[in-house]
């Protein structure tokens, strides 16, 4: 019998500062990489990245963190959710465009890592949120969160650039 908690009276309750402050940390690194334009870098380290906040998230919400499980997750669901992120080649394949590609590449690129890297990390709080770990995965209802947190990440995005921007000037 598996220690992992599955079951919902057994759902740890975690404070919600810690887990904005993991993802967000998380998601400025994948911005950060998305500057770099080598695309087989970029994409590596997105996803170490991406493995490290889970990680963190899943030890938060006290699951046995399972890499090759995680990795498989991301592969299905971020794998079926090439509509929604069809952006994230086409900005790679960007950069080939002579004189513009490059800019456009650099300029969408963090964008699209940083909202793709906090809807992964929301679809996880979710899954842990209703009891689940690594061993009860439902694929389907994953690519639901994923999907629903990539929408809401432009707008997660857009108001903490605001919010960044708002702390300089009041600093200043």
């Amino acid at each position: 019998m598996s220690k992992e908690k599955t079951a919902p009276e057994t759902i740890v309750k975690v404070d919600p500062d810690e887990v904005n402050k993991i993802i967000r940390k998380s998601v400025c690194v994948a911005m950060g990489v998305g500057i770099v334009p080598l695309p087989f870098f970029n994409l590596a380290a997105v996803s170490a990245s991406s493995i490290v906040m889970i990680k963190s998230l899943s030890k938060l919400y006290g699951v046995e963190f399972k890499e090759g499980v995680a990795r498989k997750i991301i592969t299905a669901v971020i794998g079926a959710g090439v509509g929604t992120l069809a952006s994230g080649p086409v900005s790679s394949l960007l950069g080939a465009v002579p004189l513009i590609g490059l800019p456009l590449a650099i300029a969408t690129k963090p964008a699209i890592n940083g909202m793709t890297t906090y809807a992964l990390g929301h679809m996880f709080v979710t899954h842990f949120e209703e009891g689940g770990g690594f061993v009860s995965v439902n694929i389907e209802a994953m690519k639901d969160n994923f999907s629903s947190a990539f929408k809401n990440s432009r707008q997660w995005l857009g108001e903490t650039i605001k919010g960044k921007e708002k702390e300089a000037a009041a600093e200043a």
